[in-house]
Parts: C-alpha cells; structure tokens; sequence
C-alpha cells in the first residue's frame, strides 16, 4: 500500500479519534443536565426507545452497511452507485416493518412496552435513519474523514441543542423531549442525503448490487441481531424484572462506560479501510505487527474508564445513581473483549465468509438472554454486567476459532491479544478494589499510565513521526 494511502489512514484515524473524544466530552457535559431534568423514570423509558430502535435499525437497514467496504474493491469507481442502490434496499425493508408496526399498533405498544405516540415516533425512526449509517461508511472507505466527523458532529449537537429546546417545553413527560431531539435531528441530516443522491442521480434498482449486498449482509442479520442482544437486552430485561428506575441507573453507568467502546469505534473506522486495503495486496505482516498498539490503547482506554469511574458517576448523575459504579468495571471489561474478536471479524469479513460471523453471535445472545433470565430477578441490575461481560469473552474465542479452524487464516499473534486480555482483567479487579480509596487508586493509575508509555515507546514515536510527515 503506498505512503499517500497510509497517510490517509493515519490523518483519518486521528480525526476520527479526536472527533469521538469531543462528541463524547459533550455527552457527558449534557448528561447530568439531562439526568436532572429527568426523572429516573423517564431516562429510563428513553432509554426504552432507544434499546427497541437499535433493534429494530438491523433489520431496516438489512446490515448492508457491512457490505461497502469490500464492494469498494469489487466494483472500483462505482461506490456512489452502489450506495444509492442500498439506500433503496433499505427503504423498501424499512416501509415494510414501519407499516406492520403502524397496522398492529397496540399489540406493538404492550409489548415494548411504551405508549403508542412513541412507537409511531418509532416508526418515523427507522423509515429516516437507515441512510445515516451508509453514507458515513461510505465516506469512512473513501478516506473523507471530514464528511464522516460532521456527520457525528452534527448528530451529537444538533441532537443536544434541539433536546435542550424541547425539554423547557415539557413539564412532565420530558422523555418524549429526548426521543424527539434524536428524532427530528436524524431527519433533518437524511432528507438531505436523500436530495443530494436524487441530484446527483445516484439512486438506482441494481439487481447485481442488490444481489452482493444481501449476499454479504443477510446472514450478518443474526449476528448484528445476536450483538444487540448482548448489549441492549439487558436493559429491557432490567425493565420487566426489576423497573424503570433501575434501568435508568444502569443506563447511565453503562453510557459512561462506553466512552471507551466510542473512542475505539472511532479507532476502527480508521483501521478498518487501511486493513481491508492492505490485506488484499498480501501485506499481512504490516497487518500483523500494527494491530499490537491498537490492542495495547484498546486495553490502555478501558483501565483508564473504569479507574475513575466512581468520580464519573458522581459527575454524570445525583446521589441515587451512584451505585451504577459497580456496572462500569465488567461492562468496560466486555468492550475490551469485543475490540480483540471485531478484528477476527474483519477477516471473515474481508474473506466474505459472513455466515460463520453469525454462529457465534446467536450463541452469545441466547446465553446473555437465559443466563439474565435467571440472575437479574436474583441479583438485581448488577448481574446484566457480569452477564453481558462473559458472553463477550465467549464471543471472542468462537472468532478465534472460525478464522483458524473454518477460514484456515492465522494472521494475528494470538497469545499476545489474550495476555492483552488477561492483564486488563487482573487491572480491572485491582481498580475496582480502591474504588474507596481515591489516593491509591489515582496513584496506581498514574504508575500503569507510566508503565504504559515506556513499553509503547517505539510505537508512539512512530506515531508522532507518521504524524508530522502527514501534515
């Protein structure tokens, strides 16, 4: 792959780095705003919606957002086509879910357990949203960094800003204020996707597309269904067994918590284009050898977001959300767990081999759904953490286990990802166990961030290196 490239590479992952850091920093900024002009009940019941949209968007949007990067290889210089055809695959899936939910309304509204004005808010969703997600993908593998970072600039506070305005015009109810702000936000920014691909006449009915995106993204439904699974369930499960209130505890101590999961989402996009683009010109050595920092500020990342957790909850919420402290400690540890096996999945990814991905996922989710079936109703909210935690580390060895055994790729050097792993989770323990200490835990941490930097040295010096030759 030629320097142009890597440069590429390197200034995107930069941006997409720093963009979710700020995006983030606004959030959290908000969030004891929002939290304190909500009622427990209420964060909870939005949280409700925006579990059940996450649902839902995997079968509208048919996951063919997976199926961009590698159509970039396949069908050189035809990426803006292929984009607008998927559009229009979506939109037909999503006008016909929308429409069985607006026929069944009320049976819809009982079991999802929300009133039927947000399941018609609902409906407006997932008929808007879909084309959110294609088109940043698509600006991800074309290296255009900046559309994709306003894209998340403006979802984040235009979101923000509109929800603050609607909140002040409730005074009771101010959930339908925070659906609303998601809502009307990601309207606005689709309809104009839609304009610009009708003028640009990139909207099309390809059946060769349409044929390669589903062929890709179909058996990745279960998967992404499986995936949702592992990380929204639980809050709906908190939901029936224990109530509103919980969940909404829980729901913030899990949004603090994958702060590190959006940092290194950000980190992926980057990776994610250079892997597939080196990988298909052989060079998997560089694969091989620049993944072990990734790794490293994966893990890094998550021991620094569970180290001061107690103090961030604090922040983010009022005295009766601090005992989601100990939910960020197994949730973060789970995300590390997820950042290790996503980078077996882009082999099988990259190899089109879409229909292993889902055999892991579909265990997975069974098993976080029975195993919170017996222990939340036992051990409260809590127990969704722990759950949702070892079935990622399930998760992380079954993909392990497809690309060597089914795909018969050895690309990684896997003993070093699981010390990665194991040295996250004795840290992790070891935090958790000062979290009434904050003198020894904060000096602990400074010592780890110490020990960090002196066994990265070469890679961070590469780094501002790559960095200057970039500029």
């Amino acid at each position: 792959m030629d320097s142009k490239k890597n440069n590429s590479a390197l200034k995107a992952g930069i941006w997409y780095t720093i963009s979710a850091i700020a995006v983030k920093a606004i959030n959290i900024i908000t969030t004891p705003i929002f939290t304190r002009m909500m009622t427990t009940s209420d964060y909870g019941l939005a949280q409700t919606f925006n579990s059940w949209s996450s649902l839902l968007m995997i079968f509208c949007s048919l996951n063919l957002v997976y199926s961009i990067g590698r159509a970039k290889l396949d069908f050189p210089g035809q990426l803006d086509k292929y984009v607008g055809a998927m559009q229009m695959l979506a939109l037909s899936a999503s006008g016909v879910i929308g429409l069985l939910m607006l026929i069944f309304i009320k049976p819809v509204s009982v079991f999802m357990e929300m009133n039927t004005n947000l399941v018609l808010l609902l409906i407006v969703y997932i008929l808007v949203y879909p084309v959110i997600p294609l088109w940043s993908s698509k600006f991800k593998y074309q290296y255009r960094y900046k559309g994709n970072i306003a894209i998340t600039a403006y979802m984040t506070i235009a979101s923000v800003l509109v929800t603050l305005a609607l909140m002040y015009q409730f005074d009771s109810e101010r959930y339908y204020a925070k659906v609303l702000g998601t809502v009307i936000t990601g309207g606005v920014l689709a309809l104009s996707f839609w304009i610009h691909s009708i003028r640009k006449r990139n909207l099309c009915l390809n059946k060769t597309y349409w044929k390669y995106g589903l062929r890709i993204s179909l058996p990745l439904i279960l998967h992404s269904l499986s995936l949702n699974v592992l990380s929204q369930s639980d809050r709906i499960m908190i939901t029936k067994f224990v109530g509103t209130d919980e969940t909404g505890i829980y729901s913030l101590a899990y949004n603090y918590a994958i702060l590190v999961n959006i940092v290194l989402g950000a980190v992926n996009d980057a990776w994610l284009p250079w892997f597939h683009d080196n990988l298909f010109a052989g060079e998997k050595e560089s694969i091989r050898e620049k993944v072990k920092p990734l790794v490293i500020l994966g893990c890094m990342m998550g021991i620094g977001c569970i180290s001061i957790a107690p103090e961030a909850i604090y922040i983010l919420g009022p005295a009766e959300y601090q005992a989601g402290r100990w939910v960020v400690g197994p949730v973060v540890l789970g995300l590390i767990c997820q950042f290790i096996y996503q980078q077996y999945v882009h082999i099988e990814l990259h190899e089109k081999q879409t229909q292993y991905i889902s055999m892991g996922t579909i265990l997975a989710g069974v098993m976080n759904i029975v195993l919170n079936f017996i222990f939340i109703p036992k051990f409260g909210y809590i127990a969704a953490a722990y759950t949702t935690m070892f079935c990622y580390f399930v998760l992380m060895f079954v993909h392990l286990f497809i690309t060597k055994k089914f795909l018969k790729v050895k690309l990684y050097d896997d003993p070093f990802m699981f010390l990665a792993l194991i040295v996250s989770a004795g840290l992790t323990c070891i935090f958790m166990s000062l979290y009434g200490t904050v003198l020894v835990r904060y000096a602990l941490l400074v010592v780890v961030c110490i020990i960090y930097l002196v066994s990265n040295k070469k890679y961070i010096v590469a780094f501002i290196n790559s960095k200057k030759k970039s500029k």
